[in-house]
């Protein structure tokens, strides 16, 4: 925890730099909410949770980025510009104009596929995203317009593109779920998480039948008739255990002899070890963590974080330039200028191994620290954080970063 608090707070030092201002939020009152700087509604890899009714936040200088405000209470988003903020931001019911998180989740016969392309179609535009075995068949989207709402939903059978499913719903601001799903069922057999092969024993289950000649057995009976033979055993069982317990109580040491010849060992009453040890101790409470104390900290900076959880199986890897981390943990230091990826050795970033990679699938761009990511209209898609790309794309450290199914981790 006390590393998740050090990270949050050297992400925050650059923007402390170059910061234009403040930014003073009266939200009116106490509340969940998530709040975050970027150019688009995807949640970055980290945000600020505020439940308290006012904020103070630093603001950077780029005037194409966004303020954003995501009401948990409500679900909804509410979005401003840096440059149109003015010191003091109230935001009102009518700012939140945006459904903060809509889920698809895709299914057959009750489970999640394992595989599938989603694309979603609001008022603003279409986005699309990937399913993969690690998503359980959902596919989120962040910032959507309400009203119709449109998925469509591509996915293999056997090896070969089935038709597309597509369905319509609709969203509005005021609803009874503050993070609406839309489920699909496929109707075709396609593969689903967690997939169970019947056992033999049950798909080849059968049953005797009676020779010729004979009379099948009489499954039935007389109902009362088996609940009398039962009480009369129960009876009999408890009376024995009761002349065993008389027997034995009477005659403990006799008892006792015959089962120190078997080599039982017999625990003596009188043993202290054998005393009841009383009552355990109370333990002690561990002494609180220390806190971190930065030199020259902004004490307006809110120290509350929410941090979204590094993908599974990438370690955690310190680099000093920006580079994309491997599932395997090797680092890929992204060079400057232009660096082609794709499934060909002549690329700059060669994935030959994987082939759902096109032979040229995008272009990675770097600037001094920045780097862009642009798809060359590969036929499985780019992805960052799950969404897919259709023009240059910014990365910021702790993006995931997805070539058809050969995933990375972005650090700088």
């Amino acid at each position: 925890m006390r590393h998740r608090y050090l990270l949050f707070i050297l992400s925050l030092l650059p923007a402390l730099v170059c910061a234009q201002g403040k930014v003073h939020i009266d939200f009116g009152a106490a509340g969940d909410r998530d709040v975050w700087v970027a150019d688009a509604p995807l949640v970055p890899a980290s945000t600020l949770k505020s439940k308290e009714a006012t904020l103070d936040l630093p603001l950077p200088t780029d005037q194409k980025s966004r303020l954003y405000i995501w009401d948990h209470d409500t679900g909804n988003l509410a979005s401003k510009a840096i440059g149109e903020l003015k010191g003091i931001w109230k935001p009102t019911s009518a700012d939140f104009t945006l459904i903060g998180k809509v889920t698809v989740r895709v299914e057959h016969e009750g489970e999640p596929v394992a595989v599938a392309f989603v694309k979603l179609k609001d008022g603003s535009g279409e986005r699309e995203s990937q399913i993969d075995p690690g998503k359980k068949g959902e596919a989120i989207f962040f910032g959507v317009k309400p009203g119709n709402i449109e998925v469509t939903v591509r996915y293999n059978v056997d090896g070969q593109d089935a038709t597309p499913v597509k369905q319509s719903s609709v969203l509005e601001l005021k609803r009874t779920q503050s993070d609406p799903a839309i489920v699909i069922s496929l109707s075709d057999k396609v593969e689903t998480v967690g997939e169970k092969t019947p056992s033999k024993e049950a798909t080849h289950e059968t049953k005797a039948a009676p020779e010729s000649g004979e009379k099948p057995i009489a499954q039935g009976g007389n109902g009362i008739g088996s609940i009398i033979v039962y009480l009369i055993a129960i009876g009999v069982a408890g009376a024995a255990i009761y002349f065993v317990m008389q027997y034995m109580k009477n005659n403990q040491v006799k008892v006792s002899d015959q089962l120190k010849k078997l080599g039982v060992q017999i625990p003596d009453p009188q043993d202290p070890a054998q005393q009841d040890p009383g009552p355990a101790p109370i333990p002690v409470a561990p002494a609180p963590p220390e806190k971190i104390i930065l030199v020259d900290a902004d004490p307006n900076v809110p120290a509350a974080l929410t941090s979204v959880p590094m993908a599974a199986g990438i370690p955690a890897v310190t680099v000093s330039q920006p580079s994309l981390v491997m599932e395997n943990g090797d680092v890929f230091a992204v060079p400057e200028g232009e660096t082609s990826v794709g499934r060909e050795a002549t690329n700059g970033l060669s994935l030959i191994s994987e082939s759902t990679v096109s032979r040229r699938h995008a272009t990675l761009t770097r600037t001094g620290n920045e780097v862009l990511l642009r798809d060359e209209g590969s036929s499985n898609g780019t992805f960052v954080n799950g969404v897919k790309i259709a023009s240059d794309t910014a990365l910021r450290p702790g993006d995931q970063v997805q070539f058809g199914q050969a995933r990375f981790r972005y650090e700088a």
